[in-house]
């Protein structure tokens, strides 16, 4: 069994990456996620919100490495690695190399260690774990291939982070993309008993401020095919949280063909969409705090395109102070305008501000917070 963990770093909500999935007949979908790197990977690989694996979540970086050693065990306990049979191979590779890659990271707390990103900011090595070296001009082209060229009939994870939006030059944004549907196009989506998860964790950083306004702060994209069931995903609503879950119930068969079995993990991507179900995403700027969380969201969607999203900021909140917080709640519509652009994708005209206190879902999106781990951004 092959499961494959594709990530397209800060690659937003694009036609053109969307036009090519369907044109393949392949799953594309919304993704609702986090506003950084570390705590959208995180959540995947624990299938819980920054919150729940730590009191006061996740920041940037560096929140693990600065884990006591019991915390970080419990902390690793909670992370897909470690619930993976020991026959498992996990192939982990960044390109090109940026922050907190191999060469490229040196901070204090690693103890002259160069760490990378990955597993590194996420969670604890273990010996099941294989590093790559980037091979400019290459792996773009031939790391994929490389990958599906083991058996299928071994077990492999896989996990791949494409930085190049994430570093490119401003105004270069269509020459990255081109260059990711490239690396797609290498992609042999048939692969027998393996499973495609291909996403971008957020959107342009530029888009993301202390509020997360929507988009780019947790409307990203995400595509997944499924031949270990060999199942169509067609869910068009997916969060980040539902990765584990959905990974652990193809290892370990839990109702794997569909089947509505007592041992099955909920939110899997075959389960049909909770059009109930409310969504939690959590940020922290790093120029608010480096090593928490300071902002949540409760986001519902109401339709197809829609969503409300109550936002509390609390950025003394980590240290049990509130004041200066603030609450703001929005309806989101994704639909561009007419003659809308990517570089205008998060256009204000494309958000309604609502009272919080009088609007009919905002009740239940504050309740959902206040009576879950998110309380603390309250008091």
């Amino acid at each position: 069994m092959k499961i494959y963990c594709i990530l397209f770093d800060t690659l937003p909500q694009h036609p053109r990456i969307e036009k090519l999935f369907k044109s393949k007949k392949l799953h594309y979908s919304d993704y609702i996620t986090n506003s950084c790197t570390v705590p959208t990977v995180v959540s995947m690989l624990s299938g819980k919100t920054p919150s729940e694996m730590r009191s006061t979540g996740i920041g940037a970086s560096h929140t693990y490495i600065l884990l006591s050693e019991k915390e970080q065990e419990e902390w690793n306990k909670k992370i897909l690695f470690d619930n993976l049979p020991k026959d498992w191979k996990i192939h982990l590779h960044s390109m090109p190399e940026t922050r907190g890659d191999g060469r490229l990271g040196s901070w204090p707390m690693y103890k002259g260690r160069h760490p990378r990103l990955l597993p590194d900011d996420i969670c604890g090595r273990n010996d099941q774990m294989k590093f790559y070296d980037y091979s400019e001009g290459s792996d773009e082209k031939k790391f994929i291939k490389k990958m599906q060229s083991f058996s299928s009939d071994e077990n492999h994870f896989v996990f791949l982070k494409y930085n190049h939006f994430h570093d490119r030059e401003r105004g270069k944004h269509e020459d990255v993309v081109s260059i990711f549907i490239d690396i797609i196009k290498t992609i042999d989506f048939k692969e027998k008993n393996s499973l495609f998860w291909l996403f971008a964790d957020h959107g342009e950083p530029g888009g993301i401020d202390k509020m997360m306004s929507p988009p780019m702060s947790w409307l990203s994209w995400v595509s997944v095919t499924d031949n270990i069931t060999n199942k169509k995903v067609t869910k068009n609503k997916i969060a980040a949280v539902d990765f584990k879950n959905t990974v652990l119930n193809r290892i370990y068969k839990r109702g794997s063909l569909g089947q509505l079995r007592a041992d099955r993990l909920s939110n899997d991507v075959l389960s049909p969409v909770d059009k109930d179900r409310i969504y939690v995403a959590e940020d922290g700027r790093s120029n608010v705090d480096e090593y928490n969380c300071t902002t949540v969201s409760a986001i519902q969607c109401l339709g197809e395109s829609r969503f409300i999203q109550l936002v509390r900021h609390s950025p003394k909140g980590p240290k049990g102070i509130h004041i200066s917080d603030q609450s703001v709640t929005r309806i989101y519509d994704k639909r561009c305008k007419e003659g809308e652009t990517l570089e205008f994708s998060c256009s204000m005209d494309n958000i309604e501000i609502v009272e919080t206190d009088t609007y009919r879902y905002s009740s239940e999106l504050l309740n959902h917070l206040m009576t879950g781990p998110w309380r603390w951004y309250f008091e």
